[in-house]
């Protein structure tokens, strides 16, 4: 009886260990699985395929040929700006577990600039992206009718009605990959090109090759900058970020959401600093003719039948992705800010997002050239940017996050560093389009 009793005992022990060994097992997949997913492009993706567009194509382009590499300072400082204030928004969305429009409307409740707040946001997000539509729909569509033979109204409307169904569809993975699809596109179409013409651009002379600032290239570099740090990129990523990573352990999903942002925005700004290597390396001074067409002359020189697919193909790549983003960026924007709710699946979600399209699509089918609509979209974002900001460091400082995911010294300084910069690119844009 003791035997048989001991005998029973050891094999409950065993199994009992058994046991434990695959939950560990399993916990350990999952973990792994988590450690994966953390890798992978998701919701940066999003920004850095908002920033991609046709007017970081065309003035890294324009960088390139006027001035070679010399800017490279400015898509570094781009860079590194975009990486501090999307962290901002993305720590602040996963410890609160809110959208940044709605934080930014909690911050400004009981103020009298809180009002004042909303109805930037709603300018600049929503109007100013309904705007900006028409230049991503633009540059689509004559991306690829430069490939195919296809004209151009119809590749803004397969454009639009793309983006019209992932929105009305919200299938946030189908629209995902479809963005990493994309921007892995860009980065190999345009890194391939810079090193394959890389020893040509080593042939130019020091004065091509050095970082140098000077008063003469000061619009390009703000250009450069203006189309990097984009504020709805803000509000995109905050929302996104929080909608992958939900149901998360929050430091698990904030080291994820950390870890897949900056590759996404190195990524993209690799593929700017790529996009103005090879136009430095092919076109060696200021182009009489416009210059994208001169990059595709270009191209196709050193590699026949090469330069329209490559530029074509790329502008097609980066007009879509923007396209895309921004209907999506200013619903969430807009119906945070409003009080709305930001689900996909809400009717003011769509509402908003497939106005934005629809007016895009109209200006660009029309017309090429909104120009009232930019230029006041160019005027709300210098503003919202910098007051953005500042709200932002405001809110990592502040007892809307708890106390372990706030602003330490170190990042505060950081935050503050860019802040100035941008605040002094705001104060230029300004200056320059009311001047």
């Amino acid at each position: 009886m003791v035997i048989a009793a001991a005998r029973s005992t050891a094999q409950a022990v065993h199994q009992q260990v058994a046991h434990q060994q695959i939950v560990q097992h399993q916990v350990g997949l999952q973990m792994g699985g988590v450690r994966t997913m953390s890798l992978r492009i998701g919701p940066g993706a999003m920004v850095a395929a908002a920033f991609i567009g046709p007017g970081t194509v065309t003035t890294a382009s324009v960088a390139g040929a006027t001035s070679g590499i010399t800017l490279m300072w400015a898509v570094a400082f781009s860079v590194l700006a975009t990486l501090v204030l999307q962290e901002l928004s993305l720590r602040s969305a996963l410890a609160t577990q809110q959208d940044l429009a709605t934080l930014v409307r909690e911050m400004g409740s009981g103020h009298w600039w809180g009002s004042l707040l909303v109805v930037l946001i709603i300018a600049a997000i929503g109007v100013g992206n309904a705007a900006y539509q028409s230049g991503n729909l633009s540059g689509a569509g004559i991306g690829l009718s430069a490939v195919l033979p296809v004209s151009f109204p119809v590749v803004v409307a397969i454009a639009a009605s793309l983006a019209a169904a992932l929105i009305v569809l919200d299938h946030y993975r189908w629209l995902e990959r479809l963005l990493v699809s994309l921007v892995a596109l860009m980065a190999l179409l345009f890194s391939g090109l810079a090193v394959l013409v890389l020893p040509l651009l080593l042939l130019q002379s020091g004065e091509r090759l050095m970082p140098a600032f000077s008063v003469a290239n000061l619009n390009l570099a703000l250009a450069l900058v203006g189309t990097t740090v984009v504020p709805y990129n803000l509000f995109l990523h905050a929302t996104a970020v929080r909608r992958r990573w939900q149901g998360e352990p929050i430091d698990s999903a904030l080291r994820g959401a950390r870890r897949e942002s900056m590759l996404a925005i190195l990524i993209g700004g690799g593929i700017t600093f790529s996009i103005m290597i090879v136009a430095a390396a092919l076109i060696p001074s200021a182009p009489e003719q416009e210059v994208l067409p001169a990059l595709m002359a270009a191209i196709d020189s050193q590699f026949p039948g090469g330069g329209t697919v490559a530029v074509g193909v790329g502008l097609f790549a980066a007009g879509l992705t923007s396209a895309i983003a921004a209907p999506i960026a200013a619903g969430w924007a807009v119906c945070g800010a409003l009080g709305w709710s930001t689900s996909p699946g809400s009717r003011g979600f769509k509402a908003v997002a497939l106005l934005v399209l629809v007016v895009g699509t109209l200006f660009a089918v029309v017309t090429t050239r909104p120009a009232v609509l930019i230029v006041t979209a160019q005027i709300t974002n210098a503003l919202l940017l910098p007051v953005i900001a500042v709200i932002l460091v405001a809110l990592a400082n502040s007892e809307l996050l708890p106390e372990r995911f706030r602003n330490r010294g170190f990042a505060n300084l950081l935050a503050i560093a860019v802040l100035v910069i941008v605040g002094v690119l705001a104060l230029t844009k300004l200056a320059k389009l009311l001047g």
